[in-house]
């Protein structure tokens, strides 16, 4: 055998040992993105379909319980009872033992209060209280019982979907079930992402749909095509789940590139003591905020738990992202009516808004209707990545069977 016979077999040799070792690693990779997918992503499914509901769940509410969301004739700006009305009317109507613990204003034109109120339950379990009360004269619209701990299945069904999309119905173990298959997903993503990469420079076909191709085909391309452009939006939500799952941890790696907590209400926050002085009426504690902060709209109030707590007020600034809930908040001493802490989103830190950003990203109301609507349609993309995932898993084990098959038969 000449020299460059020999030259040519080993050049040979080692593209056949190349291309070898890329089969293994990439079967490697094929074999790690299948079952992260077929565990984690079945965690997924759960939650993007819950998602899908979840991004209207008040809406779904209100058309599911039509009887005991009554619209009321108040008016935004118009006369109404006061807050302490407000409160003693919820509380003469809940329980004995029960106390409320946090108020929501109307939202707009035929609104009504809805104080949330607790209270122990039979075994020890909790049970949280959600009354109706009618603005202009405090008198009780309807009262249900919203979370259950002996029984998530009475819940309303919008509160039963967030048990599940949190936690999977299992409490903190669910809840740690949920974050840690969060972060297998992004493993199955940077997987998925490197097998779908298009080794021979063809991106158009990469993004495309082959028309008229085969069932096996399609299944395919749906699933390549629905990961590669969902992709970045799969790391946003999952990011988001993450954070609102593990957030403690989430902040201590935010806070290595810029400061969080500087700026955030202080959940140890006491009243001075009282020193013979009688609490200030709920309406002045939300007047003083008010009055604080002219812009907005009032939308929550958290009352007062023990003689040293504070009020906490709730006042939505104009251009905040989140809408459900305001970040703009300011504790008031139940004694002295002073305000003893803001906190306003304005002056967050990078870290502080990044973080911000994490659940009204998640719910996609940081985009009003429209986002919304959109992580409604996303929750689907989940459970079609699982289907075509599986169907495509289920068609190369045929394949790999009929295969052995037809050596066998050649053997014989």
């Amino acid at each position: 055998m000449t020299n460059d016979s020999v030259e040519r077999e080993s050049r040979a040799t080692g593209t056949r040992g190349r291309a070898a070792s890329f089969a293994r690693g990439r079967r490697l990779w094929l074999d790690l993105h299948f079952y992260i997918g077929l565990v984690a992503g079945a965690v997924f499914v759960v939650l993007g379909l819950s998602g899908s509901l979840l991004a209207f769940r008040v809406e779904i509410d209100e058309w599911l319980n039509r009887d005991f969301f009554v619209a009321t004739d108040y008016r935004p700006g118009g006369a109404r009872a006061s807050i302490d009305r407000i409160i003693e009317a919820s509380q003469a109507a809940t329980p004995k033992g029960a106390h409320p613990y946090w108020v929501h204003f109307p939202t707009g034109q035929g609104g009504y209060f809805d104080v949330i109120s607790k209270t122990g339950g039979v075994g020890g379990g909790e049970k949280i209280l959600q009354t109706l009360v009618d603005p202009r004269d405090a008198s009780v619209l309807g009262q249900r019982v919203i979370i259950d701990e002996n029984d998530q299945f009475a819940e309303p069904l919008s509160v039963f979907l967030i048990h599940l999309h949190s936690a999977l119905l299992l409490g903190e173990t669910g809840a740690t079930i949920v974050g840690f298959a969060g972060l297998f997903l992004f493993l199955s993503l940077a997987t998925g992402v490197y097998l779908w990469l298009p080794r021979n420079g063809r991106w158009r076909q990469a993004f495309a749909i082959k028309r008229g191709a085969s069932a096996e085909r399609l299944a395919l391309d749906l699933h390549k095509t629905t990961g590669a452009y969902l992709c970045g939006v799969f790391v946003v939500m999952l990011f988001s789940g993450v954070y609102l799952t593990f957030g403690s941890q989430v902040r201590a790696l935010v806070g290595l590139f810029s400061p969080v907590g500087v700026h955030h209400m202080d959940e140890g926050l006491k009243s001075a003591p009282a020193e013979g002085r009688a609490p200030i009426a709920a309406e002045a504690a939300v007047a003083a905020v008010d009055r604080l902060f002219p812009d907005g709209r009032l939308m929550s109030l958290a009352l007062p738990e023990g003689p040293d707590g504070v009020y906490v007020v709730g006042k939505r600034a104009d251009d905040e992202v989140n809408r459900s809930e305001p970040r703009r908040v300011a504790a008031v001493d139940r004694y002295s009516g002073e305000i003893i802490h803001i906190q306003d989103p304005h002056a967050f830190t990078a870290g502080e808004k990044f973080l911000e950003w994490q659940y009204p990203l998640h719910t996609g109301e940081a985009f009003g209707d429209f986002g919304r609507a959109f992580v409604g349609l996303l929750g689907v993309a989940p459970a079609l990545l699982y289907v075509t995932g599986l169907m495509r898993w289920l068609q190369k084990r045929r394949a790999q069977a009929n295969g052995e098959r037809e050596h066998r038969r050649g053997e014989i």
